[in-house]
């Protein structure tokens, strides 16, 4: 199994543990939104999935702590593409 599909999974089940859980709450609620915009369940959770590894990219190189406002901030930005 090659590393980008491992991280990707590792990816998606975050999210889709997020969703399911309601934590944080932005992550249903972005669910929601994409979906109701037309976003396919694919594509919701690949759009949350690129949010959370650029958030916790941005966490590794500054070396600071996970940031719930600033992902929340990066989910809010998602918009599904125009085709």
């Amino acid at each position: 199994m090659s590393n980008d599909k491992t991280l990707r999974d590792a990816m998606l089940d975050t999210v889709l543990n997020q969703i399911n859980t309601n934590d944080p709450p932005a992550a249903r609620e972005t669910y929601d939104r994409l979906v109701d915009e037309g976003a396919s369940n694919s594509q919701a959770l690949n759009l949350m999935a690129a949010a959370l590894r650029e958030e916790m990219a941005h966490m590794l190189d500054a070396k600071v702590e996970f940031d719930n406002a600033r992902y929340t901030k990066r989910l809010a930005k998602l918009k599904i593409e125009e085709s």
